[in-house]
Formats: C-alpha cells, sequence, structure tokens
C-alpha cells in the first residue's frame, strides 16, 4: 500500500471503497475442493447511500467445466420486500452472462461493423427480456443455506440449472449464483478482505 504522499485520486477511491468493506466478506472455503479457481475480486456498483445494497464485493470462480460461480457480499442486509428482486436479478445476470461476451466488441482482434454491433445490441435487449421473463415465471422459496456452517434462512430461484441464494450473515448479506448441483454443495465462509487484488490494468478496488 503507497504512503499517503504517493497516493492518486484513483488510489484514495480505492482506499475508500476498502474501507467500506471492513469487516468480513464472503469467499467458497478451499474452493479447489469443489474443482473451482479464483479469477476475479472486485468491488462493483455505486456507493449509494439511498441503497447501500447497490455496492457489492465480488468473488468470481470458474469451474473447470468453464461454468461460472460468484459469491457476492452486499455491505448491510437488503430489506425484506427488496429480497426477492435482488435474486432474480441475480439469477437473470447469471443466464445472460453469455451474452455479454457476443456483443463485446474487444472480445474479438477484428474491428466490429457498428450496423452489426447495433443488430446485436437489439438481439441482445430481446434476449434479455426474455430470461427476465423467464426468470419472473419461476418461484423462489425459502431454504436453509450454511454460512461458516451455520444454517441461515435464505431465498433461492432455480432457472435452467442456474441458482441464485441470497443469504443473511450477521450484520450482511451474501448472493450466491452458480450451477445448482453445485451452489447447494459449497462450503461458503465469511472472512476479513486479505489483500487488495492487483490485474494487468491495475487494482480492482
Amino acid at each position: 500500500m503507497p504512503d499517503d504522499a504517493g497516493r492518486t485520486p484513483e488510489w484514495e477511491q480505492i482506499v475508500a471503497r476498502f474501507a467500506r468493506f471492513s469487516g468480513v466478506v464472503g469467499e467458497v472455503h478451499d474452493p479447489l475442493t469443489w474443482g473451482l479457481y479464483l479469477v476475479d475480486e472486485e468491488i462493483t456498483g455505486a456507493a449509494d447511500p439511498a441503497d447501500p445494497t447497490e455496492e457489492r464485493f465480488v468473488r468470481g470462480y470458474r469451474t473447470v467445466a468453464g461454468e461460472a460461480l460468484e459469491v457476492e457480499t452486499l455491505r448491510v442486509a437488503a430489506p425484506r420486500d427488496h429480497i426477492d428482486d435482488i435474486v432474480r436479478a441475480a439469477c437473470s445476470g447469471a443466464l445472460a452472462a453469455p451474452l455479454h461476451a457476443d456483443i463485446d466488441p474487444d472480445a474479438t482482434a477484428q474491428a466490429t461493423d457498428p450496423i452489426d454491433f447495433a443488430e446485436a445490441y437489439q438481439d441482445y435487449r430481446t434476449a434479455m427480456r426474455a430470461i427476465v421473463a423467464e426468470v419472473d415465471q419461476v418461484p423462489s422459496g425459502p431454504l436453509e443455506f450454511l454460512v461458516d456452517g451455520r444454517p441461515r434462512g435464505g431465498t433461492a430461484v432455480t432457472v435452467r440449472d442456474v441458482t441464485a441464494i441470497y443469504a443473511p450473515t450477521t450484520d450482511r448479506a451474501l448472493i450466491v449464483t452458480g450451477p445448482a448441483g453445485l451452489v447447494d454443495r459449497i462450503d461458503v465462509v465469511t472472512r476479513p478482505i486479505r489483500n487488495i487484488k492487483h490485474g494487468e490494468d491495475g487494482p480492482h478496488f
């Protein structure tokens, strides 16, 4: 961590976001046991005083088969009447994730024609609407989800073998999303953030 004299405005923002998540955040305990590899670690969303659940600490994992699993930590637990919307949005986002690369012009070395990109964007919006509609048709339900070895009363929705679970912790909440056959078996724990992860483009925090 650089000293104060060497900090840029970007670093000041990084440190401020990091400080807001002081305490414990969720992760998969011993991910290799489940064939998982940690591939991303970042804080997403905005620091919105009106909606403190907007900003999240996210740990992204991949299975050996390339499937995605995420453990998100909310800074505070969500109001009860928001939980259903939160798990549905998480499930929709997981189902839509493969679409993102399809319309990302940076995903290939070849330049993307603007007309093709516009058409792809319309297709993406159509696909997203279909995914959201499909998720909205499936009822969510209560479940017990183990966090730190203790059962927590959570809420889950499963669509096309993708499950999203909202589970409260002592003073925060977790959203776990991934393959249905894996999410309900993994060992999720809460621990202090151990470090700021750096990538090729700099720190994620």
